[in-house]
């Protein structure tokens, strides 16, 4: 532990002003779950078809590599049972990590947050090293592999790991600096997500599943060794005692809901609750429209998924620079203020969806993907915003009624998108964007209405910040 401490005093300060803390094990945790994440989908169809159901396993390995009448006929054998296995491993680890979710958040505000951020990789890395053992032994059934996502489960989840890592941004900025930082949150996650999707499918044709999972477990283990010595504790004079029994504290969650929903002066808890409606239906139209996406372009446009997957690449990094681009131009630049540049987010995205369901050709696809390039300052300036509304100390709290509310809602949109499209498919099948396109007009309308709260009472106030080099009174001006 000595070691640990000299490494922390001499580098992280460092690390922090230079802007890379929490962004790298976020980056690399994001990229080994999509590194690995189409070829685990696709070793569950394998061992579906061979062990399961009983096919010959020289056919069943053609799956997800070669495509012909003879295995599309076999895909569609297989898919509805490897189809059971993986909505029974998405649902438990959807549900299970949003109920750590309630707990988390609270617990980080006294304890802090690197404790949580360390065991959670600690949990997904061991989740990598049973996936290798599990692809190792070609005999194991498919439903085995539940049981290697339960150490990631136990020490968090997606939905805590989330939560605790934009707490910790919050903890580290001031009010000038978190709407850039926010964005790059947004950024760095899109960004190992597009690296981890696009090198999934070329590591596993050069090299096997084992290797795979093995590589993944590496790039997990190498985020969870930078946050070990690299990382300091955001949370000033954490409490050291009863951190166990306090994380069981059932009041943890009544803490939760009571800070969300109690009394504020100047219109502060309608703003804040507005947002979470505004963010959750935003992951809600993000899901839905993910889910049947492809599906739409093989159906209206016979894309393959070669050319679905190079669209998607292009407008993930659109989507990368826009929100960049137009966090930093927009933002800390022009001072245009978080609800304002939400609607601009908005608008652009609107704009896509519609363009998108009026789509003729190819062209009007990627015009559609480039029109929405601003939809990722949605996320961060809605967080960010939320985040200079209350005290430090209520920030966790906060963000893991957010961070649930959109795992819980969001665990609806596949399947009532899904539904939209099967009853739309013969009459409009570009329906489903009209959907997203009003939806995002709702967004517009809590948006408005978060601008005219804020111009009804205009006030200026004063907080005590808690950041790293600060601890002096700012003031924030919410209108």
């Amino acid at each position: 532990m000595d070691l640990v401490k000299l490494i922390e005093t001499n580098y992280t300060v460092d690390m922090a002003l230079f802007g890379v803390t929490v962004e790298v094990p976020l980056f690399l945790s994001f990229f080994s779950f999509m590194l690995s994440g189409s070829v685990y989908t696709n070793l569950i169809i394998y061992r579906t078809c061979y062990l399961s159901l009983g096919y010959n396993k020289t056919e069943c390995a053609l799956l997800g590599t070669v495509y012909n009448n003879d295995t599309e006929k076999l895909e569609k054998l297989v898919e509805p049972d490897a189809a059971v296995v993986n909505m029974v491993r998405s649902t438990i680890e959807s549900l299970f990590s949003v109920l750590l979710c309630f707990f988390v958040g609270p617990w980080s505000d006294k304890f802090g947050r690197k404790p949580v951020i360390i065991l959670n990789l600690i949990g997904t890395t061991v989740s990598f090293v049973l996936l290798s053992i599990f692809s190792f032994f070609e005999n194991m059934s498919p439903w085995y592999s539940i049981v290697c996502s339960v150490p990631g489960l136990v020490t968090g989840g997606g939905a805590a790991y989330i939560t605790v890592i934009l707490s910790y941004i919050t903890d580290i900025t001031n009010n000038e600096t978190r709407g850039i930082r926010m964005a790059v949150f947004e950024a760095v996650l899109a960004g190992g997500i597009l690296v981890g999707n696009i090198s999934g499918s070329y590591l596993f044709y050069a090299t096997n599943y084992v290797w795979v999972f093995t590589i993944s477990t590496g790039i997990c283990g190498l985020g969870l060794l930078y946050t070990i010595f690299f990382i300091p504790e955001s949370v000033q004079n954490p409490e050291t005692q009863g951190k166990i029994r306090g994380f069981f504290d059932i009041s943890n969650l009544g803490d939760m809901v009571k800070t969300t929903f109690k009394r504020r002066e100047y219109f502060i808890r309608s703003i804040i609750l507005l947002n979470l409606l505004i963010l959750t239906i935003h992951i809600f139209i993000m899901n839905g429209d993910g889910s049947i996406m492809f599906l739409y372009l093989r159906e209206k446009f016979d894309w393959t998924l070669t050319k679905f997957t190079l669209f998607n690449s292009a407008t993930s990094v659109v989507w990368i620079i826009g929100t960049m681009g137009g966090t930093y131009i927009l933002h800390k630049l022009c001072n245009i203020k978080e609800a304002a540049l939400i609607l601009v987010g908005l608008i652009s995205t609107t704009a896509g969806s519609l363009l998108q369901g009026f789509g003729k050709a190819d062209w009007y696809l990627y015009t559609a993907g480039g029109v929405r390039c601003l939809g990722g300052v949605i996320s961060p300036m809605s967080r960010s915003l939320i985040s200079k509304l209350i005290p430090d100390d209520e920030i966790g709290k906060i963000f893991s009624m957010i961070m649930a509310s959109e795992f819980l809602i969001g665990l609806g949109a596949s399947p009532l998108y899904t539904a939209i499209y099967n009853g739309t498919i013969n009459s409009d099948p570009a329906f489903f964007n009209y959907l997203s396109a009003g939806l995002f007009a709702v967004n517009m309308i809590l948006t408005v209405t978060i601008i005219i709260l804020q111009q009804i009472n205009p006030i200026r106030y004063s907080e005590l910040n808690s950041e790293d080099q600060e601890s002096c009174e700012v003031d924030h001006i919410i209108n």
